[in-house]
C-alpha cells in the first residue's frame, strides 16, 4: 500500500480552511449591508462551515465503504463546480448556496488525509502526523483574511473567492493524477450499527464534544471578529484581517508542541488546550473593560495556542480507538466539531447583540462547555494492573 506524500496530504487538507478564511477577509466588505443583510454576510462563514459538518458524514461513509481516493476525488469535483459558481453569483441566495455546497465537496479533504494517516499510522507516530497535518491547517488563517481583503480592494470580492476556486480545481487535476488508495484489506463497511458503536465509546464521546466546544470559538471570531475589533479599538479592516491572521499563527506553535511531544499521552495535550483556550477567553472578556489592542493580541494569541494543542491531540486520540473505520470516525470528530462551529457563528451573527460584547459571550460560554465535557463527562474505563 502506497501512502501518499506529504505534500498530497497537505495541498488537500490545506484547502477547507483556506477557502473558509477566504470568506472572513470578505466579512468587512460584506457587512457593510450594500451586498447582504448582515445576519446573510456571517452566514457566508456559517453555511460554509455547515456543510463540511454535514458533508463529512457522507465521506466518511464512502471512504470506507468505496475508498479514500473515489471519495475525495467526487468530493473536489462537486467543489470546483460549486467556487466557480460562487464566484460569478449575481444574487445573494446563489452566493450562499455556492457556500453551502462548497463545505459538503471539501468535507471529504477533510475526511480523507485523516484516515489515510491513520491508514499508516499509529501511536506516537500518528499523534505527530496529526500535528503536522495541524501545523498546514494553521497556514490558511494567517494568510488567507488579509489575502483575500488585499483583492478585494485590488479588484472585486469575486477575485478572492475566484482565487479558492482556482485553488480547488487545481487539487483536483493534482489528485486526479496522483493521489493513491490506502484503505486497509480490514476496513469494515460502514453501518448505523457502527455509528451507533462510536456513539456509545465513553472516551471518543469525551473528545468529541469537549474538542467541538473548544474549537467553536474559532468561527465565532472568524465571523464577529473584525467588526468586533473595529468597534472595540477602532480597526479597518485590513488591520483586522492582519491581526487576526498574525496571532492564528498561535495554532502552529501549539501543534509544533505536541509534535515534539508525542509521546505525552493525548489525554494530557487535550487537558491542557482546553486550559489555554478557557485563559484566552478571559483575556478576551476582560478587552470589555479595558479594549486595548494588546489584550486582543494575547487573548486572541492563546486561543489559537489552546486549539492548535487540542486539534491533534483530539483526533489522534479519536482515531487511535478505531483502527479499522478510520473513515467514520474521522468523520465523528469532523461532523461534531464543524456543526458546532457552524451553529455557533450563525447564532452569535444572528443575536441582537453589538459584535463585541457577542463575541466574548459566545466564546466564553463554548470555552466553558468544552471544560465541563472534559472534565465532568463520563471517562473510559481503565483495565486494573495484573
Amino acid at each position: 500500500m502506497r501512502a501518499p506524500s506529504a505534500a498530497q496530504v497537505a495541498v488537500v487538507a490545506m484547502l477547507p480552511p483556506l477557502t473558509m478564511n477566504l470568506a472572513v477577509g470578505l466579512q468587512p466588505v460584506f457587512s457593510d449591508g450594500s451586498r447582504l443583510p448582515p445576519a446573510q454576510a456571517g452566514a457566508l462563514v456559517g453555511l460554509y462551515a455547515l456543510g463540511l459538518g454535514l458533508g463529512q458524514f457522507l465521506a466518511g461513509n464512502a471512504a470506507d465503504h468505496w475508498g479514500r481516493r473515489p471519495t475525495l476525488l467526487a468530493g473536489l469535483a462537486l467543489a470546483t463546480v460549486a467556487t466557480l459558481l460562487g464566484t460569478l453569483a449575481d444574487a445573494a441566495p446563489l452566493l450562499l448556496a455556492s457556500r453551502l455546497l462548497a463545505g459538503l465537496g471539501l468535507a471529504t479533504a477533510l475526511v480523507v488525509p485523516r484516515a489515510c494517516l491513520r491508514d499508516v499510522h499509529a501511536g506516537q507516530s500518528l499523534q505527530r502526523a496529526m500535528a503536522v497535518l495541524s501545523m498546514v491547517f494553521a497556514l490558511a488563517p494567517a494568510i488567507t483574511p488579509p489575502l483575500a481583503w488585499a483583492a478585494t480592494e485590488l479588484w472585486s470580492w469575486r477575485a478572492a473567492l475566484g482565487l479558492g476556486a482556482a485553488l480547488v480545481t487545481i487539487a483536483l487535476v493534482a489528485s486526479w493524477h496522483g493521489f493513491p488508495e490506502t484503505r486497509p484489506p480490514g476496513t469494515r463497511p460502514p453501518s448505523l450499527a457502527a455509528w451507533a458503536a462510536l456513539q456509545r465509546h465513553a472516551g471518543v464521546r469525551r473528545t468529541v464534544l469537549a474538542f467541538a466546544c473548544a474549537a467553536a470559538p474559532f468561527f465565532v471570531i472568524a465571523a464577529l471578529g473584525p467588526a468586533a475589533l473595529q468597534s472595540s479599538v477602532g480597526f479597518s479592516p485590513g488591520a483586522a484581517a492582519l491581526l487576526l491572521g498574525g496571532t492564528y499563527l498561535g495554532f502552529a506553535m501549539g501543534s509544533q508542541w505536541v509534535r515534539h511531544r508525542a509521546a505525552t499521552p493525548g489525554a494530557h495535550h487535550v487537558a491542557l488546550g482546553i486550559g489555554l483556550v478557557a485563559a484566552g477567553a478571559l483575556l478576551l472578556a476582560a478587552t470589555l473593560a479595558w479594549p486595548a489592542t494588546a489584550l486582543w493580541i494575547l487573548g486572541l494569541t492563546l486561543y489559537a495556542i489552546g486549539h492548535g494543542v487540542v486539534f491533534p491531540a483530539s483526533f489522534s486520540l479519536v482515531l487511535q480507538d478505531v483502527p479499522h473505520q478510520a473513515g467514520i470516525a474521522a468523520a465523528a470528530i469532523g461532523t461534531v466539531h464543524m456543526v458546532a462551529g457552524a451553529c455557533s457563528a450563525w447564532i452569535a451573527g444572528a443575536l441582537p447583540l453589538a459584535p463585541h460584547p457577542m463575541l466574548v459571550l459566545a466564546v466564553g460560554a463554548t470555552a466553558g462547555a468544552s471544560a465541563l465535557a472534559w472534565w465532568r463527562m463520563p471517562r473510559p474505563a481503565v483495565a486494573p494492573a495484573r
